[in-house]
């Protein structure tokens, strides 16, 4: 799986048209991931810790957006892969909490929370490094890092907890991950599919192959 994000993005990364729809589509996934907290855990004021993690979250949507716009010299409303994105987003969520829920006997909010972040997560650990390394303009690369570092500060929080309350219950984060990994994989897919496309789409350069030979005239 790792290989074939990173040669996507690295892919992706070669057209600015193409990588401006693509941080488009970042912004859309962090925005999907705040709107869920607001909803369910944050739907009345929450801690300190909801409330920064939904702040991380919106931020980075914001970011990308930003950064979107850059890319492309004006803000679009293009993306790439936008209902495999939501999908992903709606079954990662949905499948999570029906595992968590054979598990409890009950519904869960907080632990749903636990459980998705987790895995989404554990996935941006692995997906903003490689966009970062793969991406050619420097202010990607500069807020990558910045979002990474933000991510890691509640990462390791959420996760304990979460380990916590599955294994009081019996279940292992490690079947939740496999779970994710599926659902990903499937993103991956669509994504590497759409940029297939696009990239046959971006007209060749005109070489100097394509003139004609000039001929210089021979001494006497």
């Amino acid at each position: 799986m790792r290989d074939r994000i990173q040669a996507v993005l690295r892919q992706l990364s070669q057209v600015p048209e193409v990588e401006a729809r693509w941080l488009h589509t970042l912004s859309l996934m962090e925005f999907i991931g705040a709107r869920k907290i607001s909803r369910t855990v944050a739907d009345r004021h929450p801690s300190l810790e909801v409330l920064g993690h939904l702040a991380d979250e919106t931020r980075h949507a914001f970011a990308f957006k930003r950064l979107s716009a850059e890319v492309a010299g004006a803000e679009i409303t293009g993306l790439l892969c936008p209902e495999a994105a939501g999908r992903y987003f709606q079954a990662l969520d949905h499948e999570l909490a029906a595992w968590a829920t054979a598990h409890t006997g009950a519904p869960d909010v907080y632990l749903h929370y636990l459980l998705t972040t987790t895995a989404i997560e554990r996935r941006a650990m692995v997906l903003y490094p490689l966009y970062k390394a793969a991406s050619r303009h420097p202010g990607v690369r500069e807020e990558l890092g910045r979002v990474v570092t933000e991510e890691q500060g509640h990462r390791r929080t959420i996760e304990d907890a979460c380990v916590a309350r599955l294994s009081a219950v019996g279940a292992s984060l490690d079947e939740a991950l496999a779970l994710e990994e599926r659902l990903f994989g499937a993103f991956i897919g669509e994504l590497e599919a759409a940029v297939a496309r696009e990239l046959q789409a971006v007209p060749l350069p005109v070489t100097d192959t394509a003139r004609p030979e000039r001929t210089l005239p021979t001494a006497n």
